[in-house]
């Protein structure tokens, strides 16, 4: 009999390349979501907070839990709070239901005295992941890139769309992308594991926020006009934006958490991948149209996943 695991917002962005690397390995895989597609191919299960005994039948039978679940943003509909909440309560149902291992994605650098809640939040799930009582594999990618990303692409479409881009400060700030394929691959790997563990998920390169702007004006074959502004400016502005895109294209903690370089960390590589050379081999295509973080989560906003 094949393995069945569980991953939370297996069609969503990187939960949709986590059941592909499963079910290729031969894993049976359920999951999950508020928003299943009406083609789902696997045994879907609703969010029933309200409902643990429910959550727990979700996890009957299951090896291995890959926990996407979070929030973006607090105007989504979920408060970060509410989503630590909803978070113990996955662990826990999964600990009941005999669960033997956990792949958690959380993000570098999480701090329980950050100034971003977001950042807060993922550390409060850290510590119920490594106080849940099954094995873990806490999994902390910065910037995702490849495929559907959001961050990325956006930036494209910005330099497609605009005579100038808009570099909140001086845009020297740094992070460090992975490429979500190399995320699914890293998990996966992990959840094979029985050891406990920390990891950062980080590709080979890293760059200042304007040398990454740059490096993608270059291979989609735009000029990169940079305008340095105050970060309240520049959220005033996307607020503008948001207008036209009918989506949150950055909140100010975010502007703010890229500053403070929250998703930068050093040290060596666990994925492979060049953000470089992904640019290099999907120039024609990125940033051809607006990615939508609230279209992808229709009917409703509520929850969303890393």
């Amino acid at each position: 009999m094949s393995q069945t695991d569980l991953v939370t917002g297996a069609y969503g962005y990187s939960g949709t390349y986590l059941r592909r690397r499963l079910e290729t390995a031969g894993h049976t895989v359920r999951t999950l979501t508020d928003h299943p597609p009406a083609d789902a191919d696997i045994e879907v299960f609703p969010f029933a907070f309200d409902e643990e005994g429910a959550l727990e039948a979700a996890f009957d039978g299951v090896t291995t839990f890959y926990n996407t679940y979070w929030t973006r943003y607090e105007p989504s509909g979920t408060s970060h709070l509410q989503a630590v909440t909803n978070s113990a309560k996955l662990l826990r149902a999964a600990a009941r239901a005999g669960v033997e291992r956990v792949v958690h994605l959380s993000i570098t650098n999480p701090d329980a005295g950050s100034f971003y809640a977001y950042y807060r939040g993922k550390a409060e799930v850290e510590d119920l992941v490594t106080a849940g009582g099954m094995s873990y594999a806490i999994v902390r990618p910065g910037v995702i890139f490849g495929g559907d990303d959001i961050l990325l692409n956006n930036i494209a479409w910005l330099l497609r769309q605009f005579y100038v881009f808009a570099i909140p400060g001086d845009g020297c700030y740094r992070l460090r992308p992975v490429y979500v394929e190399d995320l699914a691959d890293l998990c996966v790997g992990l959840g094979e594991s029985r050891t406990d563990t920390v990891v950062d998920a980080v590709g080979p390169e890293s760059f200042a926020f304007k040398d990454l702007v740059a490096a993608i004006a270059d291979a989609v074959g735009t000029v990169f006009r940079p305008v340095h502004l105050p970060p309240a400016v520049v959220s005033m502005a996307l607020r503008g934006l948001s207008l036209l895109t009918r989506d949150v294209v950055l909140t100010r903690d975010e502007i703010d958490g890229l500053m403070a370089e929250l998703i930068m960390v050093e040290g060596e590589a666990t994925c492979p991948t060049a953000l470089t050379d992904y640019l290099r081999d999907n120039s024609d295509r990125i940033g051809r149209e607006y990615r939508s973080e609230l279209a992808r989560r229709k009917p409703s906003p509520a929850p969303a996943f890393t």
